[in-house]
């Protein structure tokens, strides 16, 4: 996964529904907005996108998400009849500077973080491979310390705030902490790729087109914990392969790991 920077400057371009769009990301847990893209050429559906906010107000991070569709050509928001390569971003965060904080442009000119342009000319550009795991640590902890409307790392009862899977033999929905390359890295770092009810490793088991594969799971049940909840990655997630993961979920209330290891075990008894 790539990650990428996309810009936005309100004096160019009124979002005119912008509003709108962190109400429903509030209550649904996602909203879906197209955007120009320079670097159509090399970006994938899944990457990471950031979205910076620039011009002569506020000036800094306002929103994340993921790529949704591969680039496409699209008219131009300035009106124009020209057209320009977007994609569709599926934003799991966005916040109004006019009403809650954001990561300002500031934080992000320190450290290693200095390497970036944080003030492109063109929306849709690379960010750094080196400083990527920076910026999430730095999102992921501004995010948890801000008062903000809408986190997406504090916990929801909304039924509709679930992200689902593709290819399992069952469809599993994985909270945004389980899908977040922050939170996902450290319960990995802390843990391993194993995963922890049936020990299978991906790369051990099909080589190098298994590395770094794994599933992490949200332990806590959602309705047992409110939304002034906050994520901790080595305490709330623990890996698991696909087909665990769909085990856990096979019921409403979604099996414990030491359940699922327990109906593992004694169906897997060789002898």
């Amino acid at each position: 996964m790539n990650t990428f920077l996309f810009a936005w400057n309100p004096k160019q371009w009124n979002w005119e529904n912008f509003e709108q769009s962190i109400e429903e990301l509030e209550k649904t847990g996602r909203v879906m907005q197209q955007w120009s893209c320079a670097s159509h050429k090399s970006i994938r559906v899944g990457d990471r996108a950031f979205l910076i906010q620039l011009g002569r107000g506020k000036r800094g991070i306002i929103g994340a998400g993921f790529v949704a569709t591969a680039p496409f050509l699209a008219k131009h928001w300035d009106g124009t009849e020209r057209m320009v390569p977007r994609v569709i971003i599926d934003f799991e965060a966005l916040l109004n500077s006019d009403k809650e904080p954001i990561l300002q442009i500031d934080l992000l000119k320190k450290d290693k973080l200095i390497i970036q342009n944080w003030s492109p000319q063109a929306s849709g550009i690379s960010i750094k491979s080196e400083i990527t795991e920076e910026l999430e640590s730095i999102w992921f902890n501004f995010l948890n310390t801000q008062k903000i409307r809408h986190n997406p790392f504090k916990n929801s009862n909304d039924e509709n705030q679930k992200t689902y899977t593709e290819g399992t033999p069952n469809q599993v929905y994985l909270t945004k902490y389980e899908r977040n390359p922050y939170a996902r890295k450290k319960c990995i770092e802390y843990f391993g790729l194993s995963c922890s009810v049936c020990e299978l490793n991906f790369e051990k088991t099909y080589g190098e087109i298994g590395k770094n594969f794994i599933h992490v799971h949200h332990i806590n049940q959602i309705s047992n914990i409110g939304k002034s909840y906050e994520i901790n990655p080595t305490k709330d997630l623990i890996p698991v392969c696909p087909n665990c993961h769909s085990m856990i979920h096979k019921r409403r209330i979604p099996y414990s790991i030491s359940e699922i290891r327990e109906i593992y075990l004694k169906n897997n008894i060789h002898v």
